[in-house]
């Protein structure tokens, strides 16, 4: 009988039935026809992510450990355009003690405009107030080719001839970087690693050798379940996930005035001061402004029609937004919506409300840019 491997229809990790506490495990049997799930693919479709059972699995906690006990430099992958959809806070107390190089992927997304001294500054403070002090920060692009030899460079300064372990969350980019890495140095185009724009490519540590004695590690990406990128189709992601240079679309709101962003999501101005708004979001987000008093209605007849993008199935309507309140400081702030966009607001106590999907993830931050 032929050795085969399946694979989960969801995140495409090797399903096994042996070990339930390991990664891919399901309780139907293997080979069954039809698109089958892993336990954690089919709770979080069926039932929304169960936060008490970690993101850290006691597989991928075995690979942190043995580069821990060795005092390896991990080099830890954040997508700048999905920054909080990106971190992996649950690992944080395991690596925090070990060398840790921040790569900030994705800068060809960014404006060219952008400051990557400001970047590097928000990156900097962000890990610092999750109790990391990073070694070093580089701004890259796995794209692009930017920086590579940068990061590449500051591995073998920070890594002291031992190993160098990537982690980072599925699709921050880390063997798009590794990839850029074997094209730059070695102009070889066969055996690179698989890459897609969709989550959960990685499916086990790949190694690739530093010299005779030292590795590279390519772990799996850690899936953020808070991250719009996990609560949509693959059809909507197309449009979701930047390809391009981000074009930023501005405007003014007054008092009772909104932006629909694509058919996920709103922002309303319920009360304050006029105030000027970016939109930092994908090139194929439609943006509308409408009075608040017609949000409904007019959100409501654009997804129904299909007259707006993106849209997915999980929001059907307005029904389907959860409202989140924000009452702005008196500074430039950011509104996140994880592995969505971002509206950059000139604070100055205005009463905001953002409208997402339940279970994406949003938050207020210092502006990125």
């Amino acid at each position: 009988m032929s050795n085969v491997t399946y694979r989960c229809f969801g995140c495409g990790v090797e399903l096994q039935n042996n070990e339930p506490s390991l990664t891919g495990y399901t309780p139907k049997p293997l080979g069954l026809t039809g698109n089958v799930l892993c336990q954690r693919c089919y709770r979080l479709q069926h039932y929304g992510f169960a936060e008490e059972e970690g993101l850290i699995k006691p597989d991928y906690k075995k690979i942190l450990d043995k580069a821990i006990k060795k005092n390896n430099l991990f080099v830890y992958v954040v997508d700048v355009f999905n920054f909080e959809g990106s971190i992996i806070k649950e690992a944080h107390e395991f690596i925090k003690n070990n060398p840790i190089l921040v790569v900030v992927n994705k800068r060809d997304i960014l404006p060219k405009s952008c400051n990557d001294n400001k970047i590097k500054e928000f990156i900097k403070e962000q890990f610092n107030n999750y109790g990391i002090s990073p070694v070093d920060i580089v701004i890259t692009s796995a794209k692009k080719g930017t920086n590579v030899d940068e990061w590449i460079e500051l591995g073998k300064q920070y890594r002291n001839n031992k190993d160098l372990y990537l982690i980072g969350a599925s699709s921050s980019g880390k063997s798009s970087l590794i990839n850029s890495f074997m094209h730059h140095y070695k102009n070889e185009s066969r055996n690179l690693i698989s890459t897609s724009p969709y989550p959960g490519t990685t499916v086990s540590t790949i190694t690739i050798p530093l010299d005779n004695h030292s590795y590279i590690y390519d772990t799996p990406g850690i899936l953020i379940p808070d991250s719009m990128y996990f609560k949509v189709e693959k059809t909507a992601l197309k449009r979701i996930i930047p390809k391009t240079e981000i074009k930023p679309k501005s405007y003014q709101l007054n008092k009772n005035q909104c932006l629909i962003l694509g058919g996920l999501a709103r922002f309303e101005v319920v009360d304050g001061a006029r105030t000027n708004c970016t939109v930092y979001a994908s090139n194929d987000v439609e943006v509308l402004r409408c009075k608040i008093d017609r949000a409904n209605k007019t959100f409501d007849n654009l997804v129904e029609g299909n007259r707006i993008q993106p849209i997915s199935n999980t929001v059907t309507g307005s029904e389907s937004l959860v409202a989140h309140e924000f009452i702005l400081p008196e500074k430039s702030v950011d509104i996140v919506i994880f592995g969505y966009l971002w509206v950059n607001v000139k604070g100055n106590g205005q009463k905001i409300i953002l409208k997402a999907p339940k279970g994406v993830g949003v938050c207020v931050r210092d502006a990125i840019i």
